[in-house]
């Protein structure tokens, strides 16, 4: 056979070869190639659950929008909306978007349950975020494991459908001793201890009364158990706290009622060596009360305060601020942190979300930082509570001027103590 000829064969085997290399090669990309199943058919084989379709997953917002207690809560709802359309903005969750609707409790238990039921029965929602001092519609969302996630209230470390995104509340008779290390640290022996006659303000004053008793070289010289809620002509608190001889004081209320009293302490010439507002947070109040609230301590609601530098309090604060809405406001992040966790409960359901996969795999989720608005990381599964461990830190503020200057770092490892016996029980 001629050389040309062995070449011709040569090319003949060597063409072919690569024609069937090619074919191998087209047939296996293809079988890489072939694309999955779509979201939109996953979810379209989805068994059916309330507030789930193969586009849309249904949430709620429910608290005061009117009534006594709606100015705590401004800026909630909204914050909430604000990281459902953050979530909606990246595509939704497994090709469904987020439907959100708000729901108003008008400060009363009857409406609350009304609102409750509507959510569920007319308009099925998943889930609610609820972020109210009203505590009357647990019952009815536990018993259709509606998840639930909010703060304060005490099925937030009962209800196994409840979850609290900054840890769970302590239950009563349980408290923490780091506001009262804190007032004795300065200076303060006496405290006027005041709340208003909510379910979670009353739990949170008479625990604060039993730990009083517990701590050395401090006394509670006046007990306040019933003081109007939001704003109100506090002098006669102001002359009862002057009378009592009390160099501090724990308000524990809605953020306007706590004002109240400091402004009238200051006209009846009372100057406190430390006095703690819960929720004062926004440094707009103090634009607006002279120096009647000069050295008090704040705090948000568990959260990181607006104003320390970390890349979650910036994103947050950004993302209101460009919605021009507050971001001081003490009850905004626990509403944005609501729906996050709703969010988070529901990536963790998986493609075929139910309400049961939602409970269920959040409870076991232990690396919860709530996009970096949380000073530590949260656990819900069960631990010296049975909803998780009770928050170890928390992030004060002290009033100077009209500015309200964050510590440096969060007042960690709070040990919580027992009333009734004095039995360190976390911490």
């Amino acid at each position: 056979m001629s050389v040309s000829s062995n070449k011709r064969r040569n090319s003949a085997f060597v063409v072919s070869g690569l024609a069937a290399a090619m074919v191998v090669s087209v047939a296996a990309t293809g079988a890489q190639a072939a694309p999955a199943a779509s979201n939109a058919t996953k979810n379209a084989a989805c068994a059916p659950t309330d507030g789930v379709t193969p586009t849309t997953i249904t949430l709620g917002w429910l608290g005061p929008k009117t009534g006594a207690a709606s100015a705590n809560y401004i800026g909630s709802s909204q914050a909430a909306q604000l990281r459902i359309d953050q979530e909606n903005a990246k595509g939704g969750i497994n090709g469904r978007k987020l439907v959100f609707k708000v729901y108003d409790d008008q400060s009363s238990p009857t409406a609350q349950v009304s609102a409750a039921q509507q959510a569920i029965q007319s308009d099925k929602v998943f889930g609610l975020t609820l972020q109210s001092s009203t505590v009357s519609a647990f019952p009815t969302l536990k018993e259709s494991n509606v998840p639930v996630t909010g703060f304060n209230n005490q099925a937030f470390n009962t209800d196994r459908n409840a979850f609290a995104p900054t840890g769970a509340p302590p239950p009563p008779g349980i408290g923490s001793l780091v506001t009262i290390q804190k007032l004795k640290d300065m200076g303060v022996t006496k405290v006027a201890n005041i709340n208003h006659a909510s379910a979670g303000a009353t739990i949170s004053g008479n625990t604060t009364s039993g730990l009083l008793k517990l701590v050395p070289g401090i006394t509670e010289s006046l007990r306040i158990a019933d003081e109007p809620q939001s704003t109100h002509d506090a002098t006669s608190t102001a002359l009862r706290i002057k009378s009592s001889g009390s160099d501090g004081a724990i308000i524990v209320g809605y953020i306007e009622g706590g004002v109240s009293i400091a402004q009238a302490l200051k006209q009846q010439g009372v100057t406190l060596k430390g006095m703690s507002i819960v929720g004062l947070s926004d440094p707009a109040v103090l634009k607006t009360t002279g120096t009647a609230l000069d050295g008090a301590l704040g705090t948000n609601y568990g959260t990181v305060p607006v104003g320390v530098n970390k890349p979650g309090v910036r994103t947050y604060a950004g993302g209101m601020k460009a919605a021009g809405l507050n971001p001081y406001s003490a009850a905004a992040p626990q509403g944005y942190l609501g729906a996050d966790l709703l969010i988070r409960g529901i990536k963790e359901a998986g493609q075929c979300p139910t309400r049961a996969l939602f409970v269920d795999k959040l409870r076991n989720v232990t690396n919860y930082t709530g996009l970096g608005l949380v000073p530590e990381t949260i656990s819900f599964k069960p631990g010296s509570t049975p909803n998780g461990n009770m928050a170890s830190c928390t992030w004060f503020m002290i009033a100077k001027g009209d500015q309200l200057i964050p510590d440096k770092a969060p007042t960690c490892n709070a040990k919580y103590v027992n009333t009734a016996t004095g039995a360190v029980v976390q911490g």
